[in-house]
């Protein structure tokens, strides 16, 4: 072994995103081993080796470019796992956006690690049920792909912070939304939902919820126990009222409800004494109850 093998052994940042197709490229992804970071982009993720994937190397980044290659050997090479002697559940970020993906195979679940997953801007319909094991996931990004409902066990990632999934085809959400204990930011604009469950209220830490170009004709009463909530987007909707409730939200600086069908606030809005923005131009309010807060923008 030369000392050019001894420096490849102990690599553990490789970028090839800009690199030309050359004959020493083989040799070195041969040879890494302690691989701690890999961008993959371009020409170089459909000539990965099986033995890529191979020894103790501990990879905790990766991004493809070109996934149809990278997705067909994962599986097999995951799958295979002690035979090979792969360290795949060390991955703990993911990202594959902009790849024509049309599925999240199964064994994403397999992850277990995985604290940052982004498939954004594919061709998705679905979430695969194994979505749930990944329980240590904080930031999961999903926006514009064609995805119709979530499954059931989304509410299995307790430690969620961020679930980002506007931009799909989502008309209704299970139940189980409200069991993200930990989320702090919501986005769901862009979508065909037409009504929220009533466990949406127990996203207690939630900060952020962007429900904006949707179908969404009422809030549930549980509205108001998002007392962490500051940030509320519910423009370009169907809404007709606020529910009394929507007063509880003591922390809440912004508030969209432009472009709806309100004709009347319920008096409780004058509870919200740290609101900041009011927008509800493009409405059919008469009149407007009691705001107390003089630092308030009302937009109409």
């Amino acid at each position: 072994m030369n000392n050019s093998d001894i420096v490849y052994q102990i690599l553990n940042y490789l970028d090839l995103s800009d690199v030309i197709r050359c004959s020493t490229v083989n040799k070195l992804i041969n040879y890494v081993c302690d691989l701690q970071y890999a961008r993959l982009i371009n020409e170089y993720d459909d000539i990965l080796p099986n033995n890529f994937f191979k020894g103790s190397w501990k990879q905790t980044y990766i991004i493809c470019h070109k996934m149809k290659s990278f997705v067909k050997k994962c599986p097999k090479i995951s799958l295979a796992g002690a035979e090979t002697n792969i360290r795949y559940r060390n991955v703990t970020e993911l990202y594959v956006g902009r790849k024509n993906i049309i599925e999240l195979p199964k064994m994403i679940g397999q992850l277990d690690n995985l604290q940052n997953l982004c498939a954004s801007d594919n061709q998705i319909t679905k979430i695969p049920k194994t979505i749930g094991n990944l329980v240590n996931l904080r930031d999961l990004w999903l926006y514009d792909n064609k995805i119709t409902k979530l499954p059931e066990t989304i509410g299995l990632l307790n430690n969620l912070r961020n679930l980002s999934l506007y931009g799909n085809k989502i008309t209704k959400l299970p139940e189980t939304i409200g069991q993200l204990n930990n989320l702090r930011e919501l986005s769901l604009c862009d979508n065909n939902i037409t009504e929220l469950p009533e466990t949406i209220g127990h996203l207690y830490n939630l900060c952020t919820l962007w429900l904006y170009n949707n179908q969404i004709s009422k809030l549930p009463k549980s509205i108001g126990q998002l007392v962490s909530l500051q940030i509320l987007g519910l423009n370009h909707n169907r809404l007709t009222k606020l529910p009394k409730s929507i007063g509880k939200l003591i922390n809440l600086q912004d508030l969209w409800l432009h472009n709806n069908q309100l004709t009347k606030l319920p008096d409780s809005i004058g509870q919200l004494t740290n609101l900041q923005i009011l927008s509800l131009k493009s409405n059919k309010i008469a009149t407007l109850p009691i705001i107390p807060n003089i630092n308030c923008n009302i937009m109409q």
